[in-house]
């Protein structure tokens, strides 16, 4: 077994997870690519085996050194960055996530640094993925996408909340990607931001009865929850489901 190759209890290993998202790891060559949270680092790998100009990050200095001697060893062109989520780098055509998302409470953390790091999503399991959504807009070129993992182990609720406050930030979303597994579904979701439209005309005047205050209201055009939205799941269980996820998480599959 060569040295790039051993194993290391120190840096999560690819699961369904992983593979759900390396899907879209698929960039076009000199397309710039980020992942977050690299951890054994295969989507960063194949993302540079496409030609993409790749940059990752991690917490774990053991994951980024790996992934560090893998890419020298394919002569791939992979910058690895030791820093929380993306601080202090710039915007990125294409940005791939998988933050942890398991609900943990205070007091039941994985004695495993690392691991806790890998897995913990906090209590509702979404602390780092709203961290991670808050950030995008600051690391998003225009035109890019942000292809980020969520779970159904994850409060519902807050889940939905974090999306939605996308959206009403100007981003548009779409779920690309759906795995059911053993007390889990797992999906992928695009996450987009449109560039603001400059107007090309001035202003019309607006007409007397917008003055006085007496036109006809428009109707809402908000749009009503869909059988694809989280706001849509109805509220579950998600601790029992989370109980199951570490198991398969802790015995490998």
């Amino acid at each position: 077994m060569s040295r790039v190759d051993r194993p290391t209890n120190a840096v999560y290993p690819p699961r369904e997870d992983t593979e759900l998202l390396a899907g879209f790891a698929d960039a076009p060559a000199g397309e710039r690519v980020l992942e977050i949270g690299c951890g054994s680092g295969v989507i960063a790998v194949r993302a540079a085996r496409r030609g993409a100009r790749v940059v990752a990050t991690d917490l774990n200095p053991t994951a980024l050194r790996l992934l560090g001697e893998r890419a020298r060893s394919e002569h791939l062109k992979v910058d690895v960055v030791r820093t929380d989520l993306a601080r202090g780098l710039g915007r990125f055509d294409r940005i791939l996530a998988n933050p942890p998302y398991l609900p943990v409470r205070a007091g039941e953390e994985d004695p495993d640094r690392w691991h806790d790091l890998a897995l913990n999503g906090g209590p509702d399991g979404c602390r780092t993925l709203s961290r991670l959504v808050a950030q995008l807009p600051e690391h998003l070129a225009p035109g890019g996408a942000a292809f980020v993992l969520i779970s159904s182990v994850q409060d519902p609720a807050r889940l939905a909340a974090i999306l939605s406050r996308w959206s009403r930030g100007g981003g548009s979303r779409e779920r690309v990607a759906r795995r059911p597994l053993e007390g889990e579904v797992l999906e992928v979701w695009k996450l987009t931001r449109s560039a603001p439209r400059r107007s090309l005309t001035p202003a019309a005047p607006r007409s007397a009865a917008l003055r006085r205050g007496t036109a006809p209201r428009r109707r809402s055009l908000r749009p009503s929850p869909s059988a694809t939205s989280p706001a849509a799941v109805p509220e579950r269980t998600y601790a029992r489901d989370a109980a199951s996820v570490r198991r398969r998480c802790l015995r490998g599959s």
